[in-house]
């Protein structure tokens, strides 16, 4: 099953989850305005949300995402753990 979710920052960017897979998130898509350093972390990020369970909490989200190794610009880490979760919701 496909879902999406989305997040337009205050005076941001805009950011775009989606997500597939049934009861655990099987694979993840970001799309948006926003910038990325380096670009290639987008993968990273996805791969950091993907695998969690659709019962996984903002905190958990927040985390993972943190621990990729990326400088999120006009964005952070709970705006993407949002638009991810308002997919799986």
């Amino acid at each position: 099953m496909d879902h999406s979710g989305s997040v337009k920052v205050p005076d941001g960017k805009l950011v775009e989850v989606a997500v597939s897979g049934t009861d655990r998130i099987e694979s993840a898509r970001i799309t948006g305005d926003f910038f990325l350093e380096p670009p290639e972390a987008r993968a990273e990020l996805e791969a950091a949300i993907e695998g969690h369970s659709f019962e996984v909490d903002r905190e958990a989200l927040v985390a993972s995402i943190e621990n990729v190794d990326a400088r999120l610009i006009g964005f952070e880490a709970g705006d993407l753990a949002g638009a991810t979760l308002e997919a799986i919701e």
